[in-house]
């Protein structure tokens, strides 16, 4: 036989075998996908469910913040009512208030005064009222707003045996809503049902279908189990798989349907596609022993022609072959001629790798030139800046030791020290800052913002530098609001930082120009400035780290070159991008950040209640505190600031163990503790202390060098309350001892 005849039996007794074991393939992946897409129905069901019980322990929170309002303790319902109205959840939902007889005294859906129904649900009312613990109802008829509602309901005990329930009602609209954004795909049906099997929201014929009755089937199945799929016919008598589970708080049933069509339609595309590969590879594979018989015959007829010309003198032309035994060949006949080719081939490989090798030295060794330079650089510049806060604090130091001092000169060096510590503050803060970006450790929280509250924020933070230099700034903002998705407060940062380096790098009486420019589907905001410019040679590396121009020797602007790397990684990080241009020294510089804005707004969640946290209501009573940290110097300090400006009682340890022996008897009211100390982990103190009889429930404050992420998950495991980094504001920790005693005025007057 021929080779061709050879090649062709070869690839059947192949193929054959792959044949067969590639149809049970085919059949295990259909099967495969059709769970893939089940899996799918079942993972957009779990996250719908997510969804809900969010927005349910969301409401309940809302309302358990309601249920604590000084105003209903004092019978105050119009102060009550403008307090429910602020904290209400939108269009779709509103609150209410019953007392014990399910009468309505306020709801926030009318003007406060109107006419209320009575009598609305009165057993809801009742079995809040009896088990004392929040109740989500079913589907109900709405007596004021006439549509169909479901209501969160929070208990309400009070003083003198007065009794009420706040309740938050959702419209049906607010949760078909809510189930939008699960994004399920075309053709995929998700419905929410309570526990009589009505629909209470549905994304297909929302309209026709809410308030009607879910199958039967589904329903039973539901009430069987909490979670599962069945496979049935819908109301829109499509034959689907469905997929439910259970809210956590509510009850309900959500349920993700998809048709069994499209469920198995994928399947039997992925094994078609399938056949129709391994089709081709049949194809391919034939063709292959076609071409390759062909080529292998064209091989052997070159090696009997090379014989041939070795022997009348003349030396062939060096070929290769696909298969050994012909390659062979063509070796013995070609031997002189593959030697030559070989070493030239090995010289000038050689040379290549060679200059290749050289290169890649020379670029090796002028980045680490250039690394060196620039962490030396950084080290004299971190050096002189820490150089600079440390003497006027030494000086303002050993001023306060002096004999017989004046109040003015004490109040001038504690404000001395005050300044400079916080300059420190900010220095550490800004390499913290770009350590976290640089490893990919800052995570956004991205929310709805509007860019001309960013920037007027911005220009309150850097107001007093422009002033303190008298920069005239210029302001162009947009006329309405320029909505973004972003972090206002890194953003904040961004354009203060900007601003700021627009006005130490101008000399005074300078200009400084802030303006917006709203694109289509972006905005430019642009920081101009009439200083000092930036040169050619800077201008293409003056956002790396630890780039700065030439300064004076005294640094009159100070910095660490930190600030513009951190802009630029910000903004990257908010799918924008930063631009620097100048013209050269002197002729001022210009920064461009182009970030997405939001072209049509989705409508935005009500505004969380401030945070009033810092806000700590003044001091009533003294506490007693104990203070331990191996500190001397700082231990001390903070116990006499806390004495002084508090008017606590303060007992100061340097180690554990005599924190350990002496809490039992001095009682303390609250503990601030340091993390490293050297008899005793803070961590392991902090437990220690929990575990002694009256202590389960007092404040531990850590106060501590090591501030990040981690340290405060491993500060919240140990049973500390709070976590504050050092170097602590002194009025920090005030604030925190007055929540304490807050805390505990409010609960002897509950008791």
């Amino acid at each position: 036989m021929h080779i061709r005849a050879y090649l062709f039996l070869m690839a059947a007794g192949i193929l054959i075998p792959v044949i067969v074991f590639s149809g049970l393939a085919l059949n295990m992946l259909q099967n495969a996908e059709k769970a893939a897409a089940l899996r799918g129905l079942n993972e957009t069901a779990r996250s719908v469910a997510l969804l809900v019980d969010r927005e349910l322990y969301s409401a309940e929170a809302a309302l358990k913040v309601l249920a604590a309002s000084p105003a209903l303790a004092q019978g105050d319902m119009a102060a009550f009512y403008r307090q429910a109205k602020t904290a209400g959840r939108g269009a779709t939902g509103w609150t209410f208030l019953q007392d014990a007889e399910g009468d309505v005294l306020a709801n926030t859906y009318l003007p406060f005064g109107s006419a209320l129904p009575t009598r609305f649900h009165p057993a809801i009312v009742r079995g809040v009222m009896e088990t004392r613990k929040t109740a989500v109802s079913g589907l109900l008829d709405g007596a004021a707003s006439k549509r169909l509602i479901v209501s969160v309901n929070v208990p309400v005990p009070l003083d003198e045996g007065r009794r009420y329930v706040v309740s938050t009602a959702f419209s049906t609209d607010h949760f078909n809503q809510l189930i939008a954004e699960a994004n399920a795909p075309p053709g995929w049906l998700v419905a929410i049902v309570d526990d009589k099997g009505r629909f209470i929201a549905r994304n297909l014929n929302a309209a026709e279908k809410v308030g009607q009755q879910a199958r039967p089937e589904l329903v039973a199945a539901g009430r069987r189990v909490h979670s599962g799929q069945i496979r049935h016919d819908t109301l829109e008598n499509v034959e689907s798989f469905d997929v439910f589970t259970h809210s956590s708080l509510s009850g309900w049933m959500v349920a993700v349907a998809a048709p069994v069509e499209l469920i198995e339609r994928s399947a039997r595309h992925a094994a078609l596609i399938a056949a129709l590969g391994l089709l081709a590879a049949v194809v391919c594979a034939g063709a292959l022993a076609a071409l390759f018989g062909r080529q292998h015959v064209r091989s052997i007829r070159r090696a009997v022609d090379a014989a041939s010309a070795l022997g009348d003198g003349v030396p062939p032309p060096p070929r290769q072959s696909r298969v050994v035994e012909v390659s062979e060949l063509h070796a013995a006949l070609h031997a002189a001629g593959r030697r030559l080719v070989h070493a030239q081939s090995y010289r000038k490989t050689a040379e290549l790798e060679r200059q290749a090798l050289l290169e890649r030295e020379q670029r090796a060794r002028q980045l680490a030139e250039q690394q060196n330079s620039a962490k030396d650089q950084f080290l004299a510049m971190l050096g002189h800046e820490l150089r600079n806060p440390l003497a006027p604090i030494s000086t303002a130091a050993q001023l306060l030791k002096l004999p017989a001092v004046d109040e003015r000169r004490v109040r001038y060096a504690s404000d001395v020290i005050a300044r400079q510590v916080d300059h420190m503050n900010r220095l550490l803060g800004d390499m913290l800052d770009v350590s976290r970006v640089t490893r990919g450790l800052v995570s956004l929280k991205l929310e709805q913002i509007d860019l001309n509250a960013v920037l007027e924020r911005a220009v309150e933070q850097t107001r007093a530098l422009v002033d303190s230099r008298q920069h005239q700034l210029s302001i162009r903002l947009a006329d309405g609001p320029v909505l973004l998705q972003g972090d206002s407060t890194r953003l904040i940062q961004v354009f203060a930082n900007l601003l700021g380096n627009a006005a130490k790098y101008t000399e005074p009486h300078g200009q400084i120009l802030l303006a917006m420019q709203v694109r289509a589907d972006d905005v430019e905001v642009t920081v101009r400035d009439s200083g000092e410019g930036i040169a050619p040679a800077l201008l293409p590396h003056i956002f790396d780290l630890f780039s700065q121009g030439e300064r004076a020797p005294d640094r009159s602007q100070g910095g660490l070159g930190l600030g513009l790397a951190l802009v630029k990684s910000l903004v990257q990080l908010h799918g924008g991008q930063v631009e620097a241009i100048s013209a050269g020294p002197g002729e001022g510089s210009c920064f461009c950040v182009t970030l997405p804005r939001i072209v049509a707004p989705a409508p935005t969640a009500p505004a969380a209640p401030a945070d009033t946290a810092g806000d700590a209501p003044a001091l009533r009573a003294p506490l007693r505190v104990m203070v331990v940290d191996d500190n001397v110097d700082g231990a001390i300090s903070l116990s006499l600031f806390l004495q002084a400006a508090g008017g606590h009682h303060v007992s100061t340890y340097y180690d554990a163990a005599g924190a350990l022996e002496w809490a039992a008897f001095e009682r303390p009211d609250a503990f601030i503790l340091d993390i490293g100390l050297p008899d005793m982990a803070g961590y392991e103190l902090a437990r220690r202390l929990r575990a002694m009889p009256g202590f389960e429930h007092t404040p531990l404050i850590a106060l501590t060098g090591y501030g990040q992420p981690q340290d405060k998950e491993n500060a919240r495991a140990a049973g500390f309350d709070e976590h504050v980094a050092k170097p602590a504001e002194p009025a920090h920790l005030l604030t925190l001892l007055a929540r304490i005693v807050d805390a505990k005025a409010t609960s002897r007057c509950q008791v």
